[in-house]
C-alpha cells in the first residue's frame, strides 16, 4: 500500500481520469440492454465473452496459521468421483473446519448417490446421525457441492453458507488498463467479466447477486455502470458528465448513492436505481469515498476529510435530513475503506506507523461509535492491506495484500491467498448467498423450444426473452438460461 495520505490518495483517483482519458482512446459506447422499467438509450460497452487470463491465477491454499475449528472427517461413497472431490474442497477450505484425512473427529460427514441425487449425513463422533438431507441441484458439479456444504454450515452453525459465494475483483491488464474478473470463494473458476480496454475499476454486487456494479472510465467522463450476470449485458447508471463513483445499491436495491464531482466539490448523492432526482447528501469542500449500506439499508458509512483534513469514517441517514456523524472509537490516525457486515460489524483499513492495517469493531445500533474487536485468537494479528469485503458469514474477509487478495478469517487469525496476478488485482468485493434464479440447460439432439419450456414449466417466450433469442432454431451444445418461477 502506498504510504502516502489518503487524502492525496482521494484526489489522485478521482482526477486521475484526466490522465486516463489521454492515455486511452476508446471506441466503446454504453447502451441500455438490460431490460428494465425506466432505462434509458445510452451508449453500448461490448458484450464481454468470459475466457481466462494468463495474468490471474486462483490459489487454494492451507490457512497459515494453525486454527482449532471443529474437525471433521468426510467418506464418500458417491459413484461421481469429481463431486467427492469438491464437497472436500469445499470442507476445506469453506474455513468453518478443521479436515482430517482420517481418524476421530467432532464431526463425521458422509455423502452416497449420484450427481444430482445424493444424501448428506452429518453424525458426531460416536456415530450418532445428527442431520440428513438431500441434494438435487442438477446444475453443475461446483454447484451441487457449494449447495452440499452450505447445507452443512446452517445445520452445525446456523449460517446460510459461504460456498455458494462468488469474488469480484479488478485486475490490471496492461499499464493503461484494468479490468473486472470474477472467481468462486475459494479462488477457482477465474473468469474475465469486462473486456473494455480502459480502466474498469471498483466493482461491487447488487444486493440479489445478480449482476455487479462498477465504474467505467470513457473518454470524456467516468460513469457507473450495471453489468448482468444472467445476460451478460451492460447498463449506464449514470450519465452525469465528469466524474461520478463509488456506486452502491441500497440492500432493497432501490437506490443508489455514488461519489459524484461537480461545482468543485466532491459529494455523496443518492438517486433511485431507476432513474430520478439526485439527493445530495453531504455538501463540504472535502473529498467524500468509498459509500457503504448498513445491512438494514437505514444507514451510509463512508469517508470523508470534513474532520480537520483527515480522512476518517462517518455515518449519515440518507432519508433524513440530519447531519453525518463521524463514528467514534475507532482505531488510526485515518480510517478509509469500510465494509459493514450483516451482524454490524464494520471491517476498514487504519493508517497505523505510516501504512494501513485491516481492523474490525462491533458498531453501536445507531452506527456513531465502534467498538474494537481482535482480529485472530491471541488479539495480536497484524494485517498491512486495502479494501476488505466482508463475506456472508461476518466471520471471513477479503483484503489486497502484497500485489494479491487473500481471505482473512477474523475470528482465529487465519489467512489464505485467493488470486494473484502478473499485474495488480485489488479492488475485492464479495457477493451474498448466491441463489441462480434461473437454471442452465444445454441443448441435446433434437430438443425444441416447446419441449424445453414444458419440461421446466416455461413458456417459450421466456426462454426466448431470457437468451435474447430471435428465433426458434437451436444448436446441440448450445447453453440456455432457463428463468425460475
Amino acid at each position: 500500500m502506498e504510504k502516502q495520505n489518503y487524502n492525496k490518495t482521494i484526489w489522485i483517483a478521482l482526477f486521475g481520469v484526466v490522465i486516463a482519458v489521454l492515455l486511452v482512446a476508446l471506441g466503446l459506447f454504453l447502451a441500455v440492454v438490460i431490460p428494465r422499467q425506466g432505462s434509458k438509450t445510452a451508449e453500448q460497452i461490448p458484450s464481454t465473452a468470459l475466457d481466462s487470463t494468463q495474468k490471474i491465477s486462483g490459489e487454494i491454499t492451507p490457512p497459515t496459521v494453525k486454527h482449532a475449528n471443529p474437525t471433521l472427517v468426510f467418506t464418500s461413497k458417491l459413484s461421481h468421483q469429481a463431486l467427492s472431490e469438491k464437497i472436500f474442497s469445499d470442507l476445506k477450505y469453506c474455513g468453518w473446519f478443521d479436515v482430517l484425512e482420517s481418524g476421530n473427529a467432532v464431526y463425521q460427514i458422509s455423502a452416497q448417490g449420484k450427481f444430482a441425487d445424493f444424501t448428506v449425513t452429518v453424525s458426531n463422533n460416536a456415530g450418532t446421525s445428527l442431520y440428513t438431507f438431500r441434494v438435487t441441484d442438477s446444475r453443475e458439479v461446483d454447484a451441487a457441492a457449494h449447495t452440499a456444504v452450505d447445507t452443512v454450515l446452517n445445520k452445525i452453525f446456523g449460517i446460510s453458507g459461504i460456498c455458494r459465494t462468488k469474488i469480484v475483483f479488478s485486475a490490471a491488464t496492461s499499464s493503461k488498463n484494468r479490468e473486472i474478473y470474477m472467481c468462486d470463494f475459494d479462488g477457482s473458476n477465474i473468469k474475465q467479466i469486462t473486456k473494455n480496454n480502459t480502466l474498469s475499476v471498483e466493482p461491487v454486487w447488487a444486493p440479489d447477486g445478480n449482476s455487479i456494479i462498477y465504474n467505467y472510465y470513457g473518454t470524456d467522463s467516468t460513469n457507473l455502470v450495471q453489468y448482468s450476470l444472467e445476460t451478460a449485458l451492460s447498463r449506464r447508471l449514470t450519465q452525469n458528465g465528469g466524474i461520478s463513483s463509488g456506486g452502491a445499491l441500497s440492500p432493497d436495491g432501490n437506490n443508489l448513492v455514488f461519489i459524484l464531482a461537480r461545482n468543485d466539490q466532491i459529494d455523496l448523492y443518492m438517486r433511485p436505481t431507476e432513474g430520478g432526482s439526485l439527493k445530495q447528501l453531504t455538501n463540504t469542500k472535502s473529498a467524500e469515498a468509498s459509500p457503504r449500506w448498513s445491512p438494514d439499508g437505514t444507514k451510509l458509512a463512508f469517508v470523508s476529510e470534513a474532520q480537520n483534513g483527515r480522512a476518517v469514517l462517518f455515518v449519515i441517514d440518507p432519508f433524513a435530513r440530519g447531519e453525518a456523524v463521524e463514528i467514534s472509537g475507532l482505531d488510526g490516525s485515518e480510517r478509509v475503506m469500510p465494509s459493514w457486515s450483516a451482524d454490524n460489524k464494520l471491517a476498514y483499513c487504519a493508517k497505523v506507523n505510516g501504512h494501513y492495517e485491516l481492523r474490525v469493531a462491533k458498531l453501536s445500533a445507531d452506527g456513531t461509535s465502534g467498538v474494537m474487536e481482535a482480529i485472530g485468537v491471541a488479539g495480536n494479528n497484524t494485517f498491512i492491506g486495502e479494501d476488505p469485503s466482508w463475506a456472508p458469514d461476518s466471520r471471513h474477509v477479503t483484503l489486497t495484500m502484497d500485489n494479491a487478495i487473500y481471505v482473512i478469517d477474523t475470528w482465529l487469525g487465519a489467512k489464505r491467498r485467493l488470486v494473484s496476478g502478473n499485474g495488480k488485482v485489488g479492488q475485492s468485493n464479495w457477493s451474498p448467498i448466491l441463489n441462480p434464479s434461473y437454471d442452465i440447460y444445454e441443448v441435446q439432439k433434437g430438443a425444441t423450444l416447446s419441449a424445453i419450456a414444458m419440461a421446466y414449466g416455461v413458456t417459450v417466450d421466456d426462454i426466448k426473452k431470457a437468451n435474447n433469442l430471435n428465433s426458434d432454431v437451436l444448436q446441440p451444445g448450445q447453453r440456455l438460461i432457463i428463468p425460475k418461477k
